[in-house]
């Protein structure tokens, strides 16, 4: 590793911990969207995906569905692939106040 450079980690704004919203969801759905921020790529800003698989052993698929759910309803994510038992994963994008990310003046 370089000098200087941190470990790989997840970015959360400190303001999403004090939001109104974000204290309201489920424990589990907050867990899906620190899991999804992982998977965030910010050198294409791409779409995310989380398959059931990736986190089965943390919850019941029944709590991941619920936790999707609940992200999409609350306005923090947005599918726009539906996925499926033959389309492959879902994907989602980052929406709402939290979507962007910025460094030192730039998005990421």
């Amino acid at each position: 590793m370089k000098k200087n450079r941190l470990p790989p980690f997840v970015a959360l704004y400190k303001a999403l911990l004090k939001d109104q919203n974000w204290r309201k969801l489920s424990s589990s759905s907050k867990v899906v969207y620190v899991y999804l921020r992982n998977k965030f790529n910010t050198n294409s800003l791409s779409q995310v995906s989380l398959s059931y698989v990736e986190i089965g052993d943390m919850m019941s698929t029944g709590t991941v569905n619920r936790a999707f759910k609940e992200l999409q309803q609350k306005g923090f994510i947005e599918k726009t692939k539906q996925g499926g038992l033959f389309g492959g994963v879902c994907l989602y994008k980052f929406i709402g106040p939290f979507k962007d990310f910025h460094y030192k003046g730039y998005p990421v």
